[in-house]
């Protein structure tokens, strides 16, 4: 299928022969079970027809709805998506920027096809375009710096009781402890007993 074909799927919806021989040809895409057809001729045709979803009507959603959901090629894309969510979601109590160093890893983690597939999908990104693996990557990246120096500002440091009141002007420093007395002889101690009772 060349890409002028799919190219017609993502425009405007009409009844065209050319529109609907580039839907076709788009879900045939997305049904392959030969393993002929490369992934990215696959994620071109899932987008295109993402997009023709956007802008069609009832009846033809009908018609896009095993293509996107049920065909071969949407079942890996699922697949991939589920992957990476589950592996990258850090639970509810997370704070930043575990939230976003796990989504990295997660994603590192995945294989090729499935990071190509996330890429292109760009999950969890504010953008709509497609992006390749690298410039998902990158984008992964920016957002764990971009939260790092926060995550920092939120470090704090618990002062005793003590060094509370210090610092709030209540008390004075305490002064260093005496040195510890040393332990009394049999000789020193009968001289202090001695003096004890001589002085009562």
């Amino acid at each position: 299928m060349s890409s002028t074909q799919i190219s017609k799927v993502s425009g405007p919806s009409t009844a065209s022969d050319g529109a609907a021989g580039g839907v076709a040809a788009a879900k045939a895409v997305l049904g392959d079970t030969s393993g002929t057809v490369g992934l990215q001729q696959q994620l071109t045709a899932f987008h295109a027809l993402s997009n023709r979803w956007a802008g069609a009507g009832h009846d033809e959603r009908v018609g896009l709805t095993w293509a996107l959901n049920e065909s071969p090629f949407a079942k890996t894309v699922q697949s991939a998506l589920n992957t990476f969510t589950r592996t990258a979601w850090a639970g509810t109590d997370a704070v930043p920027p575990e939230p976003q160093i796990r989504m990295k890893a997660a994603f590192e983690g995945l294989s090729e096809t499935d990071q190509t597939i996330v890429a292109s999908l760009n999950v969890g990104m504010p953008r709509a375009a497609p992006a390749s693996v690298e410039d998902y990557r990158a984008s992964l990246q920016k957002a764990v710096e971009a939260v790092q120096p926060a995550a920092r500002g939120q470090d704090t440091v618990t002062l005793s009781p003590e060094a509370q009141a210090i610092l709030a002007g209540d008390a004075a420093p305490s002064p260093p402890d005496a040195a510890p007395t040393p332990a009394a002889t049999p000789d020193l101690a009968a001289a202090l007993t001695a003096y004890g009772k001589a002085a009562g």
